[in-house]
C-alpha cells in the first residue's frame, strides 16, 4: 500500500460531498491539537484527584490504591475501566462534582474560543457540506456550528440527517447527563434499539472516519456490531511512515472486516500535523465541484440577505 503525503481523494468521497451524502465521522485526534487529553490521561487524572485533597475532606485513595489502578491502566490499557473505577469512587463519596471537573479540564474547557487558530481544520471539513457527527464530548468543534445545528441526545430512526449538523453521539460536556463516558453508559446506549436504527441510518450512506486511532475503531466495533454494512463506502484516513507499508497491509485486514478502506497518508516530515494539510488539499478538490460550490455561495447569499 502506497503512503504519500497528499493521497489521492477518492472518487466516492467526493461524489458524496456533492450530492450533500457524506457522513464525516470526527474523532479525538483532531481535538489533541486543541489541548485535549486522551483517555490514558483522563484517568490517571482522576486516579490523582482521588488520591489527593484537593476538593476533598480526605483522599479517596491510598498510595497502595492508586499505584494498583496506575498498573491496571498501564498492564491492560483499559483507560474507560478506571474511569468508570474513579467514577462510582466519586459518586460514593459524594464528589460527583469533581469528576465533571477533571472531565472539563481534560478536555481544555477554559480554552474554548471561537478565534482559536486551531479550528481551520475543522472550517475546512465543515465547507464540505456534509453531516458530522463525533464521539467527542468537548466543546471546541461547536464552535463553528449554529447551536441549533449541534444534536447531543435523542438518536432514534426518525432522527433526521441534516448537512451541516453536528451529531454528539456521546454527548456534550456542556450537557452532563447526555455524556457516555463510562463502561455502563456505554452498554445502555449500544443497546438502545432506537440508536442502533440511527447508526443504521448513518452507515448507507459514504462515510469518512477522520482524527481516529486504532483504540477508536475497537468503540466503532460496537457501533458495527448490530447494522448491515455497505461494500465500497466506508474510509478511514490515517497517519503512517512510510516504511510502515506492511503494517498498513496488516491493518487493512482490520478494516476489511469492517469494509473500511484505509487512506494512509505519510507523517515522514510533519508527523500528524500532516492530517490538516491532506484535508486542505481535498476540501479544495472537493470544492472545484459545481454543486459544492453553489451551496457555499448560497449560504453566502443568505447570510448577506439576512444578517441578523
Amino acid at each position: 500500500m502506497e503512503i504519500i503525503e497528499i493521497p489521492e481523494l477518492p472518487p466516492q468521497i467526493k461524489q458524496a460531498a456533492e450530492l450533500g451524502e457524506l457522513v464525516i465521522f470526527i474523532g479525538a485526534g483532531m481535538s489533541y491539537e486543541l489541548g485535549c487529553s486522551d483517555w490514558n490521561g483522563l484517568a490517571n487524572d482522576l486516579i490523582r484527584r482521588c488520591e489527593n485533597t484537593l476538593g476533598l475532606d480526605e483522599p479517596l485513595l491510598n498510595n497502595f490504591e492508586a499505584t494498583q489502578l496506575r498498573n491496571m491502566l498501564e498492564q491492560s490499557g483499559n483507560s474507560k475501566k478506571v474511569i468508570t473505577i474513579c467514577n462510582g469512587i466519586l459518586s460514593q463519596s459524594g464528589n460527583d462534582e469533581l469528576f465533571l471537573e477533571e472531565m472539563k479540564k481534560s478536555l481544555n474547557d477554559d480554552k474554548v474560543t471561537s478565534t482559536n487558530p486551531k479550528l481551520k481544520t475543522y472550517r475546512d471539513l465543515f465547507n464540505l457540506n456534509g453531516i458530522f457527527v463525533t464521539t467527542n464530548a468537548d466543546r471546541h468543534i461547536d464552535q463553528i456550528f449554529n447551536p441549533q445545528n449541534i444534536i447531543t441526545n435523542k438518536f432514534t430512526g426518525s432522527t433526521a440527517l441534516v448537512n451541516k449538523n453536528l451529531y454528539k453521539i456521546h454527548g456534550s460536556i456542556d450537557e452532563p447527563a447526555s455524556l457516555i463516558f463510562t463502561v455502563e453508559q456505554y452498554f445502555t446506549r449500544y443497546k438502545d434499539k432506537e440508536f442502533i436504527k440511527f447508526l443504521e441510518l448513518l452507515f448507507t450512506k459514504t462515510v469518512l472516519f477522520v482524527g481516529y486511532g486504532l483504540g477508536e475503531f475497537e468503540l466503532l466495533e460496537h457501533m458495527y456490531k448490530n447494522i448491515t454494512l455497505s461494500e465500497n463506502h466506508y474510509f478511514y484516513l490515517g497517519g503512517y511512515y512510510t516504511h510502515e507499508k506492511r503494517l498498513c497491509d496488516f491493518e487493512q485486514m482490520y478494516f476489511d472486516q469492517m469494509k473500511v478502506k484505509l487512506i494512509p497518508y505519510s507523517k515522514d516530515k510533519k508527523g500528524f500535523k500532516q492530517l490538516p494539510i491532506v484535508i486542505e488539499e481535498w476540501v479544495k478538490q472537493i470544492q472545484t465541484t459545481t454543486n459544492v460550490l453553489q451551496n457555499n455561495f448560497d449560504e453566502i447569499d443568505e447570510v448577506l440577505r439576512n444578517p441578523f
